[in-house]
This record gives structure tokens, C-alpha cells and sequence, in this order.
């Protein structure tokens, strides 16, 4: 099965929130074995073996790092925690905070797992847990899908990827200028070129965050 490459975050004393665990992990698949199904049929499995735990396969096409996970983890979780979810199900409200969008279907479309990135043989996941599990959890799901660990690739760095996220988020210059003053950026004109990839990859992040933030204010359910 190969050794844990997952990473495995410890999120507490966050106000309004109760302390949870989050595992983001990639496994490698076999496409003939292995359809979306199968990763719902999973999904199932675990949530109802494992209380106050969450499992979502999704697309990462769209994912900037493990920080747009994060951030998306820690609004599911208050949103359930001050009743002000959007959907019933932690695992498709995860997809909306990935997604930043209200509409499932939406979201399911671009964040959703699809044939792709089954023929990729590569595919990504997060765990939300209440409990110290994510390990077990992990060998579970490696286990039911006779999958194995690969090393994430989430935090590597390309303008392709920045310009791809931006385009879906739909990211005006302005909007990126606004951020980069924050960060001291001196100049009224938005050169791409001169900043360096850590900085716009903050930028997005701060973006992402805001839309996130707006979504949870709009309090009624939907799904």
C-alpha cells in the first residue's frame, strides 16, 4: 500500500468552534476498480461508521493549495455548529465552501470527482474529524478501494494553476490590486509578472476566504 503521505492538520481554540482534525490526502487509483459510485457508496460507509466524521472526494482542477481546503473546512464546521448550513450533508456543504457558490449542482460540477480525474488514476480527498481517526479513516478508504497514498501534490507552485483559479472565482485585476496594497504592493497598475508566486497565491487565498465568508452569511437552507 505504500507509507502515509496525508496531511493531517489539528485545528482547535478557534471561537464558536468545537476542535477537529482535518486530513487532506491523494491516492492512486485503478480506473477499472474504482468509479464515482463506488465513492459515494464509500463516502457512506465511512460517515455512518465514524461519527462527527466527513469524507468528500473532489476535483482539486480548481483547489489553489491545501489553505482553500482548510479554509473551506473551518466554515462547514461553523456552519453546522451555529445551525446556519447550507446543505443537511457535511460532505456536499464542503463542495459549496470549496466552490464558494450556494448552488450544489454547481459546485458539484466544477469540485465534483468526474471521469477525468478517474482516467488520471489520481484522485483527492478530505477528512473533518471530532475524533483522532484520520489514520484509520485513511487506511480504510485505501482498503475499500484497493487504492494507495501518492505524494500531494496541492502546494506546487505555477502561474498556470494561479491564472486557472482566478479565471474560475472570476478575479478582476482590481480585486487583486486591492489585495496586494495590503501587502504593501506600491504600484496602481497590476503587473503579474514582478510578484513573486507566494504573494499572488496569498492573494487568491484572501479572495477565496472573502467569498467563503459572504456565502456563510446567507443563512437559509437550500438542499
Amino acid at each position: 500500500m505504500g507509507f502515509t503521505v496525508m496531511k493531517i492538520y489539528s485545528i482547535s481554540n478557534l471561537i464558536g468552534v468545537s476542535n477537529y482534525n482535518v486530513g487532506i490526502n491523494q491516492i492512486e487509483i485503478d480506473p477499472k476498480e474504482v468509479q464515482i459510485n463506488k465513492l459515494v457508496e464509500l463516502i457512506e460507509v465511512i460517515q455512518n461508521h465514524y461519527k462527527d466524521t466527513l469524507l468528500q472526494f473532489f476535483n482539486d482542477q480548481y483547489i489553489l493549495n491545501s489553505e482553500h481546503i482548510l479554509r473551506a473546512c473551518y466554515f462547514v464546521q461553523k456552519a453546522f455548529s451555529t445551525k446556519t448550513n447550507i446543505s443537511n450533508k457535511k460532505n456536499l456543504e464542503l463542495l459549496l465552501y470549496l466552490a464558494a457558490k450556494r448552488q450544489i449542482k454547481l459546485s458539484l460540477e466544477c469540485f465534483g470527482v468526474n471521469d477525468n480525474n478517474l482516467q488520471d488514476k489520481r484522485i483527492s480527498f478530505c477528512i473533518i474529524s471530532q475524533k483522532d481517526n484520520i489514520q484509520q479513516v485513511n487506511i480504510e478508504i485505501n482498503s475499500y478501494l484497493q487504492s494507495q497514498d501518492v505524494s500531494l501534490n496541492l502546494e506546487n507552485l505555477s502561474i498556470d494553476k494561479f491564472n486557472i483559479v482566478r479565471k474560475y472565482f472570476e478575479f478582476s485585476e482590481n480585486q487583486i490590486l486591492t489585495v496586494l496594497k495590503a501587502y504593501e504592493y506600491k504600484s496602481d497598475i497590476l503587473d503579474i509578472n514582478s510578484i513573486k508566486l507566494e504573494r499572488l497565491y496569498e492573494v487568491l487565498n484572501d479572495l477565496i476566504c472573502e467569498k467563503m465568508t459572504l456565502l456563510s452569511l446567507e443563512k437559509r437552507k437550500s438542499i
